[in-house]
């Protein structure tokens, strides 16, 4: 029992970050700039893609311009602040799992080391939100916007 109990649990922890306030794995927060100006952020974890961490950052600003009431936003000033870590780990020869680099240590012989980079996605932005008729050309049209996330 104990066993589907921790593989349940690793289920849950390997998950993408979901579409939440900014929490342990990730999410969105918010900064008011002024009465039609707002500082967005989305943070996504290490199993969230960039296109993902993108489309969750459009979905907040949408709904911060609908709770706004206002209905069109534009991004100004949006920065990728997406950080990268390289994690090691030593594995022996007897280990079963895929290499992708190998190492030799001069003390005990071979080695084999596994790396990889693991991505965490942020995206930080302003959004300045209009009311109908005031919108410039390029504005996303918040109702349009959740409708094309939620497909």
């Amino acid at each position: 029992m104990n066993f589907k109990i921790l593989l349940i649990a690793l289920f849950i922890s390997a998950c993408t970050t979901p579409y939440q306030k900014l929490g342990k794995r990730g999410g969105y927060k918010e900064e008011k700039i002024n009465d039609h100006v707002y500082r967005v952020t989305f943070q996504g974890n290490s199993r969230t893609k960039d296109e993902k961490v993108y489309r969750y950052f459009l979905k907040r600003c949408a709904e911060l311009t609908q709770l706004n009431g206002y209905q069109h936003f534009i991004v100004m000033n949006t920065e990728d602040k997406s950080r990268t870590a390289l994690v090691w780990q030593e594995g022996t020869p007897k280990n079963q799992r895929a290499i992708t680099t190998v190492a030799y240590s001069s003390d005990t012989g071979f080695i084999p080391i596994e790396h990889k980079n693991i991505v965490n996605h942020v995206i930080v932005g302003e959004i300045a939100m209009f009311k109908d008729g005031e919108e410039p050309l390029d504005a996303f049209k918040a109702e349009e916007v959740l409708q094309s996330i939620r497909k």
